[in-house]
């Protein structure tokens, strides 16, 4: 009897603490000043924090917006190697005209501030898309929910 009672614990306990829990939270709005980002009043570490709100709508619109802007994140993450890649490219012992240098490595800040830009007016878009659609009022209810499961 001892040893159906231990066996069935142990099955018991792992499926009883891997049990997956579901919380509702209703979505807030997303404000900005500059290019600080808040959340619920709260000021957001990373504009990439505000996935889970945002593609918690599931609208095509701001999905689209949310999406161009990580790619233009990373576009500009990438530009940034371009004056190393300059500078391991060159031949062993060779001249490094510093004009080129300072032009590449100006060129690749240009760059990636104009990525910058271009990623915060796509966020920009997509927030103010969902705040849009979280904010307008409607017959039913006074907004949405957000539901996810904690593992």
């Amino acid at each position: 009897m001892k040893k159906i009672l231990l066996l069935a614990a142990m099955l018991a306990i792992p499926m009883i603490l891997s049990a997956q829990k579901y919380r509702s939270v209703e979505l807030k709005p997303i404000t900005k000043q500059g290019w600080k980002y808040f959340y619920d009043l709260k000021p957001v570490t990373s504009p990439v924090a505000l996935e889970v709100p945002l593609l918690a709508l599931q609208d095509d619109e701001i999905n689209r917006y949310f999406k161009a802007s990580k790619t233009w994140a990373t576009v500009g993450a990438v530009i940034t190697i371009v004056p190393f890649v300059y500078l391991i490219s060159l031949p062993r012992n060779s001249y490094i005209d510093q004009s080129t240098f300072w032009w590449v490595f100006g060129g690749t800040i240009a760059a990636q501030l104009g990525c910058e830009v271009v990623k915060h007016a796509k966020l920009e878009k997509a927030i103010d898309r969902y705040n849009y659609l979280i904010l307008q009022p409607s017959g039913r209810s006074l907004g949405l929910q957000l539901t996810w499961k904690f593992l």
